[in-house]
């Protein structure tokens, strides 16, 4: 006789293919149950629930009655057996169409992963014949429903996503159209269904139908849960949209009447610089008013930005509104010669005017009250260009009734200050205003006819005007060649392809360096050795310790550099380097300073970089075992005064500090690579940065092994199983935390094993190996008690509770975590408590005490918010949305996972698209 067990539609056995009666309803939950945890134990509290979902009606002398029905209706064959707490049937995984199903998928993955396309699609859809209908369909209990049925349709939906994958990849696009159009419209939030229908209808030749579904899904998403379609799909979308597939004046003083028109020429055609534009109009008054007051507008940044192209351009826009004419005078601020006086400017307004040389004062202050007499009223506008201080500048404003346009490459505070002057900041141009710069010169054709050519040129210039025209006129040379090839011809020497070879004016080179020699000797030499890789940006602590000064000797020079806009201020404290600008310094660091002070300025800023990292890394893991890094007497490091402070510069360093891994490593000090990459990890499991994570991890542990560091190897390695636990890798988690465990044992580092066993037994957790987990958990708890680690005792005992709530052992959970508490609480620490109050929570939920659990949950979900926690937070809230569920409460669950979801997804966490599947199936239950 052949049995054949079936939960994938209606519940049944058959017997050489004929239905086996089984006595009721009731044992027919009962082996539903046990089939959808076949061959392993599943408790009698659990199997109590799915029978009857009013505590006070469980019976288990009710329930061996229908074990005992099971038994003699199934026979010999098949074997239930009583266990300690529970009872399990023994079954082949070939007798259960579920174990089939699921091990097709797996066989299906594989062959994808091979590259067999068609060998998976034909896997998947073999296994998708498994299913009969809905699962579970006869069964009539709401309990087992609620705790497994979502599971069992959510597996099913995947394999069939994977099944349309293996199709899209193997070219078959109208053969999967209308079963996703189908599954789509079943399925109206599923964001995967829809991205792979818009792909197939694209490869289809229907792209608008494709755009189409884009639009559906995002309205439906909008309207149900308020969010907007995840970064999967609208790269879908964008992709789709490209075509990639898989953008009136009187004189005083009887001086007959003369009026400039000095500006220089505009551009033919003049691009970008919108909302800079928009500014400087806003200055102009409504209606005209000769005894107004003089509005100023000082256009400021680096050379090379547009100051004076856009100066001229509003300039020309606005001329007609200034009858008086429009004057026009080079300060020289920067640049060959030197800096034109206010004295003489004043000589050269004048005369502009008309004023006789024989009427123009021979003293600064006489020339100035003239100058404003000869323009007060008349309508003026005047543009200096190129000034190097407000002192330059203040003289030579004119009367009211006037505009004033200053141009200048230092920060004219004082100018902000003294007259109400309005500062225009110009930044570097975005890839679409700098790629119609270019277009301007080149032909938009040229342009249009490679548009990913032309972003790289225009990014290879750092979106500064000057050198997109510098680098366009030479593209311009040779009008047949594109833009790609004439890209990759460009010279190895970056600042060497910004050099017409006519005039300093089109050198780049030639365009910084007025600048620079601008600067005192000791700013000059701030200025190279920050142009080392130094990282994204910096703050003044980090400039003094490259630099090797007083943080109080180096702020007042950044503020001269950032005044004289050789750096950027993008938000007060931190400091920026436009990239050719950068790139200047370097070079200049490279001919003026020898190679050992630039070599120790480095090494000066890793070391300032390791000492504040570990620094905030103690105020925010105070129990992570230090003593591996042997840096207990480092210093020179900034302080901390709590977690979020160590936190919040994690945040604000995190790009510097990833660089200084690399540039440890480049340089051989691998002993700073690694423990500095060690001491990240306490804000990467934090915020979950997990391709970041890895990526460091992978350099450290080159590093580590490099400096034959083993317990810092070890260190690096438990990093390594980390993160892929986190990122739900189990089994390559287990395999490095193996390693870790050896090395220890190698080590004799009694210490280091316990913390490789507690986080082995998690990862044997989470590949439900509970059997093992709980040995390794025991095996880190003998240790801990041994050597004392009171902290580190009550977070093995919180994975024990864990363990045992898997095992459906609450009662042992409870009494785990309870333990644990009493530890974490005597230390007095209360924000230790917020895993343990997890733990303790599922165990109340487990023994049924509903609401106690769900305030301990609740409770450690505020303080994962209150730490900053976000990936902890969305986790815990996930699970408390399945908790929900499965006691009926649908609006509870859908308010968590919309918590969940938003924080998962702008952590770029794969965890979001689980969430958004349980968010779309409750929307299909109509809960």
């Amino acid at each position: 006789m052949v049995l054949d067990f079936r939960v994938l539609g209606p519940a049944e056995v058959t017997a050489d293919g004929r239905p086996v009666p089984l006595g009721g309803s009731r044992p027919l939950i009962v082996l539903a149950g046990l089939l959808l945890r076949a061959n392993r134990v599943v408790p009698v509290d659990e199997l109590g629930r799915w029978l009857w979902n009013d505590d006070r009606r469980r019976s288990k002398g009710a329930l061996q009655t229908y074990v005992l029905r099971l038994r003699r209706a199934l026979g010999d064959q098949v074997a239930i057996r009583t266990e300690s707490g529970g009872y399990l049937i023994e079954l082949d995984d070939d007798l259960l169409d579920l174990t089939r199903f699921r091990a097709l998928a797996v066989r299906g993955k594989a062959a994808m992963d091979r590259g067999e396309s068609r060998r998976a699609a034909a896997l998947f859809a073999e296994a998708l014949a498994q299913w009969r209908g809905p699962a579970l369909l006869n069964v009539e209990s709401d309990a087992l429903h609620r705790d497994e049925a979502g599971q069992l349709t959510e597996e099913r939906l995947r394999v069939r996503e994977q099944w349309a994958d293996a199709l899209l990849e193997a070219g078959e696009y109208g053969t999967v159209v209308p079963e996703l159009t189908r599954l789509a419209r079943e399925n109206p939030l599923r964001e995967r269904l829809h991205e792979q229908l818009m792909i197939a209808l694209y490869r289809s030749g229907r792209q608008a139908e494709a755009l189409d579904v884009h639009r559906r899904i995002r309205r439906v998403l909008a309207d149900e849960l308020g969010l907007d379609p995840g970064p999967s799909l609208q790269r879908t979308r964008q992709a789709i949209l490209t075509g990639a597939g898989d953008p009136a004046g009187r004189y005083r003083l009887g001086v007959d009447p003369q009026v400039p028109h000095q500006l220089p020429a505009d551009l033919r055609a003049f691009s970008g610089r919108e909302c800079d534009l928009k500014a400087l109009h806003a200055l102009l008054p409504e209606a005209v008013d000769a005894d107004a007051s003089t509005p100023i507008a000082s256009v400021e940044g680096m050379g090379g930005i547009g100051k004076t192209t856009l100066a001229v351009h509003f300039a020309h826009e606005v001329a007609d509104r200034f009858p008086g004419g429009q004057v026009y005078l080079n300060l020289r601020g920067y640049g060959p010669g030197e800096p034109v006086e206010p004295s003489a400017a004043l000589e050269a307004m004048l005369t502009a005017l008309g004023v006789p040389c024989e009427a123009i004062p021979a003293d600064l202050d006489g020339r100035a009250a003239s100058w404003r007499t000869h323009t007060a009223g008349r309508r003026l506008l005047v543009l200096l260009d190129n000034a190097n201080r407000t002192e330059q500048v203040s003289p030579l404003l004119p009367g009211p009734g006037c505009l004033v346009l200053v141009t200048s490459r230092w920060q004219l505070r004082a100018l902000v200050a003294t007259h109400g002057a309005r500062r225009i900041a110009l930044e570097e141009f975005g890839d679409e205003d700098a790629v119609a710069l270019l277009a301007s010169t080149i032909g938009f054709d040229r342009v249009a006819r490679d548009p990913a050519a032309a972003g790289r040129f225009v990014r290879h210039c750092g979106g500064l005007p000057l050198a997109i025209r510098i680098l366009a006129v030479r593209a311009a040379q040779f009008p047949d060649l594109p833009l790609d090839e004439f890209a990759g011809s460009l010279a190895v020497d970056l600042l060497g392809s910004f050099d017409l070879a006519d005039g300093e004016g089109t050198n780049i080179r030639s365009v910084f360096s007025y600048s620079y020699q601008a600067l005192q000797p000791s700013t000059a030499r701030l200025l190279r050795l920050l142009g080392l890789p130094t990282g994204v940006d910096f703050t003044a602590p980090a400039a003094a310790a490259v630099a090797g000064l007083d943080v109080a000797a180096a702020r007042p020079m950044l503020e001269t550099l950032a005044a004289a806009h050789l750096l950027a201020q993008p938000r007060p404290g931190r400091y920026q380097f436009h990239d050719l600008i950068r790139a200047y310094a370097g070079e200049a660091a490279s001919q003026l300073d020898p190679e050992a002070e630039r070599e120790s300025a480095l090494d000066r800023l890793l070391g300032w970089y390791l000492a504040s990292a570990l620094n905030a890394s103690r105020r925010m893991r105070p129990e992570r075992y230090y003593r591996l890094l042997e840096l207990d007497d480092l210093d020179g490091g900034l302080g901390f005064d709590s977690y979020h402070d160590g936190l919040d510069w994690f945040g604000e360093e995190y790009g510097n500090l990833i660089a200084a891994v690399h540039l440890a490593r480049r340089r051989g000090r691998d002993d700073v690579c690694w423990k500095l990459a060690w001491l990240l990890q306490s804000y990467f499991v934090t915020r979950s940065r997990l391709d970041d994570w890895r990526s460091v991890f992978a350099v450290a542990l080159e590093a580590a092994r490099a400096s034959g560091h083993r317990p810092g190897e070890a260190g690096i390695l438990s990093g390594l199983g980390v993160v892929n636990g986190v990122a739900r890798q189990y089994a390559e988690s287990r395999r490095y935390l193996e390693q870790v465990l050896a090395i220890q044992r190698e080590l004799g580092a009694r210490e280091g094993e316990a913390r490789a066993q507690y986080n082995l037994a998690m990862a044997a957790h989470n590949l439900e190996d509970c059997a093992w987990a709980y040995e390794h958990g025991m095996q880190a708890l003998a240790i801990v008690r041994e050597l004392g680690l009171g902290h580190f005792e009550a977070s093995v005992l919180r994975a024990l509770g864990d363990i045992c709530t898997s095992m459906g052992d609450h009662e042992q959970a409870l009494r785990l975590a309870d333990e644990a508490l009493a530890i974490l609480d005597a230390d007095g620490r209360p924000a230790d408590t917020r895993f343990t109050l997890h733990t303790r929570g599922l165990a109340l939920v487990g023994l049924g005490r509903l609401d106690e659990g769900i305030a301990c949950i609740r409770e450690s979900v505020e303080m994962f918010f209150a730490m900053d926690e976000q990936y902890e937070a969305a986790d815990v809230l996930a699970q408390l949305g399945t908790i929900h569920l499965r006691h009926g409460d649908a609006a509870l669950a859908r308010e968590c996972w919309l918590r969940s979801v938003r924080l998962l997804t702008e952590l770029g966490h794969p965890d979001a698209d689980d969430v958004r599947a349980k968010l779309a199936a409750l929307v299909i239950l109509g809960t």
